[in-house]
């Protein structure tokens, strides 16, 4: 399933004006999305009617582990690295996470998870520091399943990407022409 992917484009925190546009036109470059909104922005509907568009183009979508209580019976999660962390075994479908260390990528190995997303890879202006490919490619090489490379990423670092082991990348500002999120 998420084999296939190069690209796993993420909601911004504040769903843009445009959003519905915006999807429509992703499902051009990638059939998958982890949906992350703020929890003051998220809302039912918006969520039904995104996965709707999503199933209706054959797409896959993924709800983002702190949205999990508005959507309990959801069994395509994206765990944050702190729910990751606090887990002791996958209880849904398909499940990815987000790592950004060794102990991360190995409880995510042991959860037998579908996917990882690593990050930060490159400097971000929110972040204090970065991984860096060859990092990347280290912990990418600890787990089986397909990484995704995720921090400063643009649809142009693909080639890169891959290079260091990487199925594809993953973000938010590249996907939706955003300038912070």
């Amino acid at each position: 399933m998420i084999i296939e992917a190069k690209f796993l484009p993420i909601t911004p925190s504040v769903i843009p004006e445009n959003f519905f546009l915006n999807i429509k036109e992703l499902l051009k470059k990638s059939n998958f999305l982890i949906y992350r909104v703020n929890e003051d922005h998220f809302s039912i509907e918006h969520w039904e009617a995104t996965k709707r568009i999503y199933e209706d183009n054959n797409g896959f979508i993924i709800l983002h582990s702190n949205l999990r209580k508005y959507v309990p019976q959801e069994n395509n999660i994206h765990l944050t690295s702190k729910h990751l962390m606090e887990s002791d075994k996958k209880n849904v479908l398909f499940a990815g996470a987000s790592c950004h260390n060794e102990n991360e990528v190995k409880k995510a190995l042991e959860l037998d998870l579908d996917y990882i997303l690593i990050s930060p890879i490159k400097k971000l202006p929110n972040k204090n520091s970065s991984l860096g490919w060859e990092r990347f490619s280290k912990l990418a090489g600890l787990f089986p399943g397909p990484s995704f490379a995720l921090g400063g990423m643009n649809l142009n670092d693909l080639n890169e990407a891959k290079i260091y082991g990487a199925q594809g990348i993953s973000g938010i500002r590249s996907f939706f022409n955003l300038q912070n999120d």
